[in-house]
């Protein structure tokens, strides 16, 4: 899935636990402004891979931080939620099956983002799943509980909006 223009956005740093299963200790998402709110507000334009309670299109608080050569903003909480939910899914870094199993996760309507990374369970593909409001989560958790069962992922929900 290609990732937003970045053109008029800015980034959104996410302090972890580095103790955590990603190992490490921030992550940034890009978000554009929303205008004319106090406290600054901006709405989250990409899916997270590491941070939990926070999803696509959701709005949130930022603070501004002044640091060598500019600022940067850090998440101060949630102003408002998109409806849109998140699963992490861990995959070997060669992994024919990941296809057969994600077809049916985009036939449902969702899309990810994906990069490597060095996790606790070693050398990983990390697929940031973007389920969109209007999607079934039901059938969404099914398959991601197949491939699971099927060896062929780990996942992990990091934000639930769906009721």
């Amino acid at each position: 899935m290609a990732g937003p223009s970045t053109a008029n956005m800015l980034k959104v740093t996410f302090e972890l636990d580095a103790n955590d299963w990603h190992g490490i200790p921030a992550e940034t998402l890009w978000a554009e402004r929303v205008e004319d709110r106090s406290p600054p507000q901006v709405i989250l334009m990409n899916s997270p891979f590491h941070a939990e309670g926070v999803s696509f299109l959701d709005t949130v608080f930022v603070k501004m931080e002044k640091v060598e050569g500019g600022a940067r903003f850090l998440f101060a909480g949630v102003a408002a939620r998109g409806g849109h939910s998140t699963y992490f899914v861990l995959t070997p870094m060669e992994c024919p099956e990941f296809e057969k199993y994600w077809s049916r996760l985009e036939g449902l309507g969702c899309s990810y983002e994906s990069g490597d990374g060095h996790t606790s369970y070693g050398h990983k593909m990390i697929y940031s799943i973007d389920v969109p409001p209007e999607t079934d989560i039901h059938a969404v958790h099914a398959v991601l509980e197949a491939g699971e069962r099927d060896e062929v992922w780990t996942f992990q929900e990091a934000n639930m909006e769906h009721r």
